[in-house]
């Protein structure tokens, strides 16, 4: 038994690659007696060479006695014949003993070699892996080393041979487990199950790939790297060879060292996918997300308060960090143009301007982590002198009050003078400016023509555009409009500095130094809720004093369309409060109905109202000669409906006949006399159908 255990104990370093394990089982030799001690010490005391000479003289002697025989078989048969009855039982007997013993020392090998499970845990330091296998709770507890270990005669017959010499160092890997084998109770003994389990996002992957490196993955290369557990352990993705630095290009970085956590920690491996989804959709499915990484990282200080919703990348850290081959959160700078995501930041606008491309490859200068959005509030870091108190100085000379300002009209294109005649007649040249037109006013570049040639001062102050300068419709070139003229910025940003910088600025343009669009306007901020009282403080009265003429359509049918000009006065509405009629939110542009002037004002057909004092005309008879038709059928050509509502009072009649308006039976209508009616009554002779 000592020799036994002698055998177990330099097959140690065979499990070393499975964990820590304890001493090897101790099992029955299956050689009788002493005749292991024997054969062990034949075997190792002889050498190899002298084993092999011995080993051929036996196969030859044997083949000398078995051809010796059969060349005396006719002998032997007539000695048999003649020998006693007793002499022919005896050898028979024999004979029976010798196959017996033999076919009994085959069974018992075979048995030993293919079904009992002392002939791996004799050899094998791996007591630890076997009280796994066989414990109640393990649902293969019930099943042999070779259920699933299978292997032919030869190789067992080998092993024992190896492990009867103590040499198990040369037996090497052996008894693998196919697929094939899994599949026998997995997939054909529970079909169910098994589609469940093989359509989650890591078997598909894994199952489903057509890389050669996975063409013939095994499960137990997966399952089986911690013996008998059949399930991933701390560090199954690397322990098997797959993802190590070694074999693949996925790096493992500070997460190979990162024991308490299984890959499937971050990766969803066992995340259910839809059956008719793609493989890549299922390999997007293990990209790590939001809830895999805040599980860890919930408590620190930076993502304590992360909202997903203003995250542009939809709370998907991978996006951005590579816990494999980062070593700090900082790190995923680098990643903004190298993901995919903004490989082309150098072409916008705002980047390419001549003040922010120096620092446009430091995202992390002005746009914040897990917002990625701009902090207005960084701008300060650059554009300190813009808040100062006193004196704003924006990069350039730029009046943003005046930039506010509604935009003037476009003046009218001036006439290019003929070439090489200078400027045109009575409009003065601007040194070191070409004075001819401009372009279109919603040019949004601000830009102004230059001509290819010619004389005169614009001439020769300007250089002949260089190649690639964008050019007008006409072909002619362009360059930037220059800045206005005023030295200082007129708005007070000393007074805004509690505002961020983006809720007037945009970020949208990179023409000229100043990559800024034009500011978005004052409204934003004070027209939010505006009070009446304060409208004043921008607005002056001088600037709304003028009327305000809006152009409006009449017509009356039977006649050609009119254009009539309709004035508006502030001064006669200073009664008013401006937010009663100023009623949008940022814009104040006045409500539809108070455009009309219902809100405020009646309607003016109505009785006791006198035409002329709005229509004004020379002479009210011309205008509805001839005479025949003057008191009857209005509506032919006004209105059916405003006629009727026009009751032929006094002051009705004084419109044509102004003459009689006073001092002709001031107190009593007209028609009492001159119809013998009341006004009601000849209101059917002013309105011939009825109202529409």
């Amino acid at each position: 038994m000592s020799a036994v255990a002698g055998v177990a104990h330099p097959a140690a370093a065979l499990g070393q690659s499975h964990g820590a394990l304890v001493d090897s089982t101790v099992v029955t030799s299956p050689l009788p007696g002493g005749v292991a001690v024997v054969v062990r010490f034949l075997l190792n005391s002889i050498p190899t060479w002298l084993q092999i000479t011995l080993f051929a003289v036996a196969c030859v002697v044997g083949l000398l006695a078995v051809r010796w025989v059969w060349l005396r078989r006719a002998r032997i048969a007539a000695w048999l014949g003649a020998s006693e009855l007793a002499m022919r039982w005896g050898l028979a007997l024999a004979g029976v003993l010798v196959l017996a013993t033999v076919g009994g020392a085959g069974a018992a090998t075979w048995n030993y070699t293919q079904n009992d499970n002392d002939f791996c845990t004799g050899c094998h330091v791996m007591n630890q892996a076997f009280q796994r296998f066989s414990n109640a709770e393990n649902k293969h507890g019930k099943l042999s080393c070779h259920n699933c270990h299978q292997q032919p005669l030869y190789a067992s017959m080998r092993q024992l041979y190896l492990w009867v010499a103590n040499r198990p160092r040369e037996i090497g890997k052996h008894a693998k487990v196919p697929n094939e084998v899994c599949r026998t109770c997995h997939v054909t003994g529970d079909t169910a199950k098994w589609k469940r389990i093989a359509g989650t996002a890591g078997h598909r992957v894994h199952l489903e790939s057509d890389s050669a490196v996975l063409k013939n993955l095994q499960c137990v290369t997966c399952h089986g790297v911690e013996v008998h557990q059949f399930r991933p352990v701390e560090k199954t993705c690397g322990q098997s060879n797959c993802h190590d630095a070694r074999n693949t290009t996925v790096v493992l970085g500070k997460m190979e060292t990162q024991t308490v956590r299984h890959c499937t920690s971050c990766h969803g491996f066992t995340e259910d996918v839809p059956a008719l989804a793609t493989r890549d959709s299922a390999r997007g499915t293990l990209v790590p997300g939001k809830p895999q990484c805040l599980g860890c990282h919930e408590m620190q200080k930076v993502l304590k308060d992360f909202d997903e919703g203003r995250d542009p990348h939809g709370g998907k850290c991978g996006a951005c960090h590579n816990p494999h081959t980062q070593k700090t959160p900082a790190a995923a700078a680098k990643s903004c143009a190298r993901s995919g995501c903004h490989d082309d930041y150098r072409e916008k606008p705002f980047h390419a301007g001549e003040n922010h491309r120096k620092v446009a490859s430091s995202c992390l200068t002005c746009h914040v982590p897990h917002r990625a959005g701009v902090d207005a509030s960084e701008c300060q870091g650059c554009h300190t002198r813009v808040r100062e108190s006193g004196g704003p100085r924006p990069p350039v000379a730029f009046d943003t009050v005046k930039a506010l300002r509604p935009a003037a009209p476009a003046p009218a294109a001036t006439p290019r003078p003929p070439r090489g005649a200078g400027p045109a007649a009575g409009v003065a040249p601007r040194e070191g400016r070409w004075h001819g037109p401009f372009l279109a006013a919603d040019d949004d570049a601000g830009r102004a023509e230059l001509p290819t040639g010619g004389d005169g001062p614009a001439a020769e102050s300007l250089p002949e555009p260089a190649r690639g300068t964008p050019r007008s419709p006409q072909g002619r070139a362009v360059a930037a409009r220059p800045p206005p003229p005023s030295p200082t910025d007129s708005f007070p940003h000393a007074r805004h500095a509690k505002r961020a910088c983006l809720e007037c600025h945009q970020t949208g343009s990179g023409h000229g130094r100043l990559t800024f669009e034009r500011p978005r306007g004052c409204a934003i901020c004070h027209h939010q809720s505006p009070t009446p009282d304060k409208c004043a403080s921008c607005h002056h009265k001088e600037k709304y004093g003028a009327v305000r003429r809006v152009t409006v359509t009449v017509t009356v049918p039977g006649r050609p369309a009119n254009a009539r000009t309709v004035g508006f006065l502030h001064e006669k509405h200073v009664s008013k409060a401006c937010t009663d009629c100023h009623v949008t939110p940022v814009t104040m542009a006045p409500a539809p109905t108070t455009v009309t002037c219902k809100d405020c004002h009646s309607d003016h057909h109505s009785a006791r109202r006198d035409c002329s004092g709005c229509h004004k005309i020379p002479d009210p008879k011309a205008a509805h000669a001839p005479a025949d038709v003057t008191h009857q059928r209005c509506d032919a050509c006004h209105t059916a409906t405003t006629i009727a509502r026009l009751v032929p009072t006094r002051s009705f009649c004084a419109t044509c006949h102004a003459s009689k308006a006073q001092g002709h039976n001031d107190q009593r209508e007209c028609t009492s006399c001159h119809f013998l009616a009341e006004p009601e009554a000849h209101k059917a002779k002013l309105v011939s159908r009825v109202p529409r």
